[in-house]
């Protein structure tokens, strides 16, 4: 009888530790369980940051292992590409059809404009850039716009792209990643030069003003002429050099052309035409001009804030043989001073990629202008006896 007692006693303490140890597992693996669930949330949270949803990277393969309805969107979603020469307004196009028909618009310079926001992306800026290799940046675009049509019927991309070949490769891309071909339509915007060159000339203005600058000397950094840059001076300079381009925008056999020269509701209503579509309401053109500009202001807004024309005017004074012109010697140089000449030096990259996006050719840069450029680095301003100290030291 007492043996039948202590085997009672001595399994039940056996059953109590089982039990025990039992407990201190769930209470171990319900820990995890909160702390993976933590997790998801955070990451969850996160995939809903812009920044993320720009910076994750997603081959093609990936792409083609969505959800069946999620990949079933991408078949069934239009896709507009719509490109033309800097200045034409793709951006613009893409928000109007993004306010007044619900397109979902990937603005095509994102990877250009967020390099100094996605480490990823300055990699891929530094490739096209400083290497040539454009592949990575028109696979992005591509991507970008796979990952709009996942959760969006109509879906705009706007970019300057200027060659077939590069054109074909993003499509190649979309397709590849789960696209018809058949809801791909391409517009290409086109505009009369005196046009768009008048519209050049107030955005170098406002540029340079922003930078303390004149027009003329801001103009003299990248252009060769003498005297007081004007508006006429300005638009006949962009016309010859459209005239001497050897190496034009051109023009896809499959692209719809548009003509934007209106600069009124027109660029509406030829928009609309293309591509079949209705305005709900017949606002007049300031009041869709007044939905729609906040939008690229807003996008703008960002990307200066974000040291973007820095990091884009080291990256072309790398590129260009003329680096020395664009140079900045720091040495001697206060901090204050320093950053003063950085931002003029980043307003003439700018002012003179905008010249360049127009023409679409290379703009000659003389010697004159190499020594202009670095007065107007260093000083702010242009004057008439520049001294250029070359490499012996000795003055010219």
């Amino acid at each position: 009888m007492s043996h039948m007692v202590l085997l009672f006693i001595s399994s039940s303490k056996t059953l109590l530790l089982l039990v025990l140890l039992c407990i201190q597992v769930v209470k171990t693996y319900s820990h995890k369980i909160t702390v993976a669930t933590s997790k998801a949330n955070k990451y969850m949270a996160q995939k809903q940051n812009p920044i993320y949803q720009i910076s994750i990277k997603i081959d093609n393969e990936a792409a083609m292992n969505t959800t069946s309805d999620k990949y079933a969107t991408i078949k069934s979603a239009q896709i507009v590409y719509v490109i033309g020469p800097g200045g034409t307004g793709k951006s613009f196009t893409g928000d109007y059809m993004a306010v007044m028909h619900g397109y979902h618009h990937v603005d095509g310079d994102i990877p250009l404009k967020h390099m100094c926001l996605v480490p990823e992306y300055k990699v891929i800026a530094e490739k096209w850039i400083i290497e040539g290799d454009w592949d990575p940046f028109y696979s992005e675009l591509a991507r970008l716009t796979l990952e709009a049509a996942k959760d969006n019927e109509r879906v705009v991309l706007s970019h300057a792209t200027d060659k077939n070949d590069h054109r074909d490769h993003v499509i190649k891309k979309l397709i590849e990643g789960g696209a018809s071909e058949d809801n791909i339509t391409i517009i290409q915007l086109t505009i009369d030069p005196r046009v768009k060159a008048l519209g050049l000339y107030h955005r170098t203005a406002r540029v340079a003003e922003q930078s303390g600058m004149t027009m003329t000397d801001c103009c003299k950094a990248f252009m060769e002429f003498e005297g007081e840059m004007t508006e006429e001076r300005y638009i006949d300079m962009c016309i010859e050099y459209e005239a001497a381009n050897t190496d034009a925008f051109e023009v896809h056999p499959k692209a719809i052309l548009v003509d934007i020269s209106g600069r009124d509701v027109t660029h509406f209503d030829n928009v609309d035409k293309a591509l079949g579509l209705t305005r709900s309401t017949e606002l007049p053109y300031e009041s869709i001009c007044a939905k729609v500009k906040p939008i690229d202001e807003a996008r703008d807004k960002i990307v200066m804030e974000s040291g973007f024309l820095l990091a884009f005017a080291d990256f072309t004074a790398r590129r260009k043989a003329q680096t020395n012109s664009l140079a900045i010697e720091e040495e001697c140089e206060d901090e204050k001073k320093v950053e003063e000449m950085k931002k003029r030096r980043s307003t003439i990259v700018h002012c003179e990629q905008l010249l360049r996006d127009f023409s679409a050719s290379s703009i000659e840069i003389t010697e004159n202008v190499r020594m202009r450029r670095k007065s107007l680095i260093k000083t702010g301003k242009i004057t008439e006896d520049i001294i250029d100290v070359g490499e012996s030291g000795g003055r010219r």
